[in-house]
Order: structure tokens, then C-alpha cells, then sequence
């Protein structure tokens, strides 16, 4: 029997800000991983009631961090995980340990080594510089999981200078839009062909969202009606997502989109 699927935030490097954009991402995520640097005691607790916390200390935080470890063990859904603010706090041996999260560079990398994944989620609070602003969401079941980076300004949504693992969803890669950072396309019509693929990604990555927390909702036992008012949203879009929940239990965001998509196609 297959399990429920996790859905987990993964953050870092807040200082002291939770933006609207992360936040609506946390808000679709059964628990939060954070890899330090919350840089004030408020955001700490902010993040802390809604959803189960598993969180380090950075080297921004301050004497009130001192409950929280430096590195951190912790199981979710079966899988090891082990977690450090600053790379260079890890142990030298990691053990068994099947993802290993770390933070402070505010530089998203994800990397697939020996069988172990290696994830530093990058900064969804204050920029660093010119670097992008992301988190990364993780899901977990039946002892697989799988990430993806999210990325909380849309040029970053369309193409990366960094190299990804092979745990990656993220298909807007370097060079798929075709532009370099700084660069510009004299072409009116590929500039055109790039704002557009923008706003599709924009779309398919809010309607994910709407479909994740009308996901959390039903799991909760509230009605059609109830949902549909206080997301805002159509009553017979969130009667479909709960139909489709119910014939096909345990399919996540994504998979529950492919299926709306299918029936477009055929309708």
C-alpha cells in the first residue's frame, strides 16, 4: 500500500524576511526545512507554527538560536537527511545519510553524488548581489524523493547558469530561451517567444500551487464550497480536483495537472 506523499519546503538564508512568493509555496508544503541564517527570532516562530520546522543555526542568529544544533540528523518519510547552515560544519563522514542540505552561499546547487543528494536551496530572502532568488521543494513517498528548484523571479524561471542533478523537475535550463545574462535579442519576435514561455511557466507554477492547497484542503474534510471561497477559486475547477484526489489517491500537484491537461485534450 503506498504511502501519503511529503511535500517539504526548503529554504535558507530568510534574514529576518518571509516574501509573499516563498510564502505561498510554504503554504502548499506539509513540513519546512530550514538551513539557517533566519537572522531574527520572530521569523523563527512565524515559520514554526504552522507546519513541523526542522531547522540549524546560522552564523547570522543570534544568542536566542542557541536551542537549535549546528548540524542536523532527521528522518521524513524514510529518507536520512542531514543538515548544516554552513557546508564546511558537515562531518567529514556523512554515514547513511541520502540528502544533505546546507545554505549561506544564497547560491541554489543541486548535485546527484554517489547516490546522495546534495541541495543548498539558495536564499528566498534578502538578494545577495545579482543572485537569484529561489527555494526548493521536495517530495517524498514511499522511501523516493524527488526536488525541484523554485524560483521567485521570473527571469530565473526561464534559464540558469547552474548545473542540476538528476533529481531535477526544473526544465528551463541555460540556453533552452537562448539568452545570456546581460544580453540582449534584437529579434522582436524571439523576445515576444520568450515572454510568452515566461508566462506560460508562470501559470502552470500558480495553477500547482492552487491545486496543492485545494489538495491540503480536501485532506482536511472541508466542502467544495468552503474552498472555492476562500481560495477564490472556481467551484467546478476544485469539484474536478477533488473528483480526480478520490479516483486517484495519492497523485500529487503535478500528476493531478497532467490529468486536467488529458481531459482538456479529449474533452
Amino acid at each position: 500500500m503506498q504511502g501519503e506523499p511529503i511535500r517539504a519546503a526548503i529554504i535558507s538564508d530568510t534574514h529576518g524576511l518571509l516574501r509573499p512568493e516563498a510564502k505561498q509555496v510554504i503554504e502548499t508544503c506539509d513540513v519546512i526545512i530550514h538551513a539557517g541564517d533566519f537572522d531574527n527570532q520572530m521569523l523563527y516562530h512565524k515559520l514554526n507554527i504552522g507546519q513541523p520546522l526542522y531547522a540549524v543555526r546560522g552564523n547570522n542568529d543570534g544568542n536566542w538560536a542557541a536551542q537549535l544544533p549546528l548540524v542536523k540528523r532527521f528522518l521524513l518519510g524514510g529518507i536520512s537527511f542531514i543538515m548544516a547552515h554552513d557546508r564546511s560544519d558537515l562531518p567529514l563522514s556523512l554515514g547513511k545519510e541520502q540528502v544533505v542540505i546546507f545554505g549561506h552561499s544564497h547560491m541554489y546547487y543541486q548535485k546527484m553524488e554517489d547516490g546522495r543528494l546534495w541541495l543548498n536551496p539558495g536564499s528566498c530572502g534578502y538578494k545577495r548581489f545579482t543572485l537569484p532568488l529561489s527555494l526548493a521543494v521536495m517530495t517524498i513517498q514511499d522511501g523516493r524523493f524527488q526536488a525541484e528548484p523554485v524560483w521567485l523571479e521570473e527571469v530565473y524561471g526561464k534559464a540558469s547558469p547552474y548545473p542540476w542533478g538528476e533529481n531535477e523537475r526544473f526544465t528551463g535550463k541555460a540556453g533552452n530561451i537562448g539568452l545570456e545574462t546581460g544580453e540582449t535579442n534584437p529579434l522582436d519576435s524571439q523576445q515576444e517567444e520568450s515572454q510568452n514561455r515566461i508566462k506560460t511557466k508562470q501559470q502552470e507554477r500558480d495553477q500547482l500551487f492552487l491545486i496543492a492547497k485545494i489538495i491540503r484542503f480536501m485532506k482536511r474534510g472541508e466542502t467544495v464550497n468552503w474552498v472555492a471561497d476562500n481560495l477564490k477559486a472556481e467551484p467546478a475547477f476544485v469539484e474536478t480536483i477533488y473528483r480526480i484526489s478520490v479516483t486517484h489517491p495519492g497523485a500529487d500537484a503535478h500528476k493531478i495537472l497532467d490529468k486536467l491537461e488529458v481531459n482538456r485534450l479529449f474533452s
